[in-house]
């Protein structure tokens, strides 16, 4: 008699464990599409040219910084998208494939502007770091000096 009610009791915690997954990743999807919609449709308003994908992307994250959803509720769902996000970009390359004699065409302005961009980014960020690493390295000589006044 134990065995069979020790055995119910596996099956009853499995069942809610499955519940609580398939809960917690509708959950998530849910969040996830209306951010989503959300975006489209104020993309849609407001005429300026940022996909809604990147308005709900913005808006999803605004939510999450100001902890007006916790992020264990869409936890799983995006562990789900980023496992299978390769599958996700097929359709991106199908198209780009689709469009070979307009890059075949403009290859040279695309290899620029590439190595340019890189290049810009490679410097700035290189600029910033320096003035940054110099920053503080100037408040720690202060600190330090302010130390070693401080000691007789």
């Amino acid at each position: 008699m134990k065995h069979f009610l020790a055995k119910h009791a596996t099956i009853k915690h499995r069942l809610y464990s499955l519940y609580y997954t398939l809960f917690s990743y509708g959950r998530g999807l849910i969040i996830l599409t209306l951010c989503l919609w959300v975006g489209n449709i104020i993309s849609k308003i407001i005429p300026i040219m940022i996909p809604g994908s990147i308005i709900g992307l913005l808006l999803l994250f605004f939510l999450l910084a100001f902890q007006l959803i916790p992020t264990c509720w869409i936890k799983n769902s995006c562990n789900l998208f980023m496992r299978y996000m390769t599958v996700l970009f097929i359709p991106a390359a199908m198209g780009i494939m689709d469009n070979y004699s307009l890059l075949l065409e403009n290859w040279i302005p695309i290899i620029f502007s590439t190595v340019g961009g890189s290049l810009i980014v490679l410097i700035f960020t290189a600029f910033l770091t320096e003035n940054f690493q110099k920053k503080i390295s100037s408040q720690k000589r202060t600190i330090l000096s302010k130390d070693q006044e401080k000691q007789p």
